[in-house]
């Protein structure tokens, strides 16, 4: 370094000359908001998915079809590769076999989860169906309502009372 080079001064900060200490009220009015003050107060909550809604049973038939499906989805792709590549036939030919089977054997598993499943809604809604029966008393639509004293059909008395108000 020459001796009549200056060293620069760590205290000259050029910026710093430029902008006054403290801005005027005019110079903090142009300061932009912060954007995040406009967000909503609350992001969205996760659901809390420790509380165990679903059957035990149900979420074991589950997870073993999905066990099933990876497998077959597996198998058949890499066989299908390692036959088309490669021209490992026997190979390929093998895992398309294997992914082939746990397909079929979860699609079969599948159907008869579902019907097990149909046959149990349609076990309650039956039982749902006969307590509505017997709330109403007997009387159905055409027949005369004993309550009432003209022999009036139900539909017939709820409309008359219906045009009275």
């Amino acid at each position: 370094m020459a001796p009549d080079d200056s060293k620069p001064n760590d205290r000259d900060d050029p910026v710093a000359d430029l902008l006054p200490e403290d801005p005027t009220e005019a110079e903090t009015d142009l300061i932009p908001d912060d954007p995040s003050e406009n967000l909503a107060p609350d992001p969205p909550q996760v659901p809390d998915t420790s509380q165990n809604d679903a059957d035990p049973e149900l979420k074991q038939q589950f997870w073993s079809l999905v066990l099933l499906f990876n497998v077959a989805l597996f198998g058949m792709s890499l066989g299908l590769m390692l036959v088309g590549f490669e021209g490992r036939w026997q190979v390929g030919g093998a895992l398309v076999a294997v992914g082939a089977f746990a397909f079929l054997r979860g699609w079969r598993r599948y159907r008869i989860v579902q019907r097990e499943i149909e046959s149990d809604d349609e076990d309650n809604g039956e039982a749902d169906d006969s307590d509505a029966d017997s709330e109403d008393d007997g009387v159905t639509d055409g027949e005369t309502n004993p309550a009432t004293d003209d022999g009036k059909t139900d539909a017939e008395s709820a409309d008359s009372e219906l045009q009275k108000d």
